[in-house]
């Protein structure tokens, strides 16, 4: 393990092993949690038409300009227009038609009235939507004017039809999903989620659920970053456990590797006798075994093993987790596409003192919380490798840069949310 990187020079050499995967078309309704490929023109104008944006009645701005509480100004009303009802009607003067939000204006109008500024406004507070009186049904008492074109929706106010209106590189959520379909948009080119094998190592692993001989314990990473990785959006593949036997290893890298997209092995690679992983992948491919300067997770490994690309974990419950977030996961997020795979940083105050040596970048956990309009840090207890309570308790982590030693509450942190599923 001949070099040792700083901690932004380690998430480079991964970041910029690894390139988005080649893009596939996709049916806009089973595109959600995918990365555009391309931007994306729109096939039909949001809105389609012309539409009110209240309910209300729709008239001639000029008809009702006067209009006032004292002085109403009177018109007959000669249709009614829910949502989903073309406009057939065409609207003169003194005349006014009903038209329910969404609806389309009809020919002739510019200004909707909302129904509180007329006479059918009482009736509804009386629970009576239209009056008893089928002649008073059409007498319409408007008692505020407004300017032409206040409450329409015109045609492709919010996207025009043909424009670019979503980037490539853009996260495809719920509401641009609702976007892409309101516009027409029936197939659209994403990038796939890559598909990631995980395989723990070690004679010392348990599978869950079977009973422990002296100095086992459970085989936990391998469930963690499955779970991880799946509440992240991407398709996890468990490779299962292998005992520290180089053959048994080799076999199972080869079988699994013509199926995914990256390799992370946990465990085994350090540099004790039995950490048969470092050297295994090592000799399978161009990987190289590293040592950063992090506290945790201080040895990796990183390459290629037949062109995809492969990540060696420390086999500490709280170093796998921390190196993957920091290390693979921005690589991961690269090969899907997303533009931006660097965690967003803000500052924020220490609530509780951290005492440590320096020397290394440090992640530590914390819970983070707003007081008085500020974020704050608490760290989330003990921060030993092995302590897996201090991930479960946290949702974020305060990185204290190399060369900064203890740090008492108050003192001013850098930090980093946790990405959640």
């Amino acid at each position: 393990m001949a070099k040792f990187l700083s901690w932004t020079e380690a998430r480079e050499k991964v970041v910029s092993g690894v390139s988005p995967l080649t893009p596939i078309p996709r049916k806009t309704l089973e595109a959600g949690g995918f990365v555009l490929a391309e931007t994306v023109n729109a096939v039909e104008a949001m809105p389609p038409f012309d539409n009110s944006a209240m309910d209300g009645f729709g008239v001639l701005a000029s008809d009702v300009k006067a209009a006032s509480v004292s002085q109403p100004i009177q018109l007959e009303v000669v249709d009614n227009l829910p949502a989903g009802k073309d406009a057939r009607v065409t609207i003169r003067s003194g005349q006014a038609a009903r038209v329910m939000t969404g609806a389309p204006i009809p020919p002739g109008v510019d200004l909707i009235v909302p129904v509180e500024h007329t006479n059918f406004w009482i009736e509804e507070e009386r629970r009576s939507r239209i009056p008893k009186d089928p002649e008073d049904a059409k007498r319409l008492f408007v008692s505020q004017g407004f300017p032409s074109g206040t409450h329409i929706r015109k045609a492709g106010e919010s996207v025009a039809k043909g424009s670019p209106f979503m980037e490539a590189g853009h996260h495809i959520q719920g509401a641009s999903l609702g976007l892409l379909l309101s516009v027409g948009v029936d197939s659209v080119s994403v990038y796939p989620r890559p598909r990631v094998g995980v395989l723990s190592t070690g004679d010392e692993l348990v599978p869950p659920g079977e009973p422990l001989a002296p100095g086992q314990i459970r085989d936990s990473n391998r469930i963690a970053l499955l779970h991880r990785l799946r509440g992240l959006g991407f398709d996890a593949c468990d490779l299962g456990l292998v005992h520290d036997k180089a053959a048994t290893l080799r076999e199972r890298i080869e079988s699994a590797l013509p199926d995914i997209d990256f390799l992370i092995t946990s465990g085994g690679v350090s540099v004790g006798d039995k950490d048969f992983t470092r050297q295994v992948l090592c000799d399978m491919g161009e990987v190289e075994a590293y040592a950063v300067r992090v506290k945790p997770g201080k040895p990796q490994v990183f390459g290629h093993i037949q062109g995809k690309p492969v990540f060696g974990l420390p086999g500490n419950p709280v170093s796998s987790l921390v190196v993957f977030d920091q290390f693979v996961l921005p690589g991961l997020k690269k090969m899907a596409g997303y533009p931006h795979y660097y965690p967003l940083q803000f500052q924020a105050t220490l609530r509780s003192p951290i005492k440590r040596k320096g020397g290394r970048t440090e992640f530590v956990r914390v819970h983070l919380e707003t007081h008085e309009g500020q974020w704050v840090a608490k760290s989330t207890g003990p921060q030993g490798s092995g302590v897996l309570s201090s991930m479960t308790k946290a949702n974020g982590y305060a990185m204290i840069p190399e060369d900064v030693g203890s740090l008492e509450p108050g003192s001013p942190v850098t930090c980093q949310w946790i990405e959640r599923e």
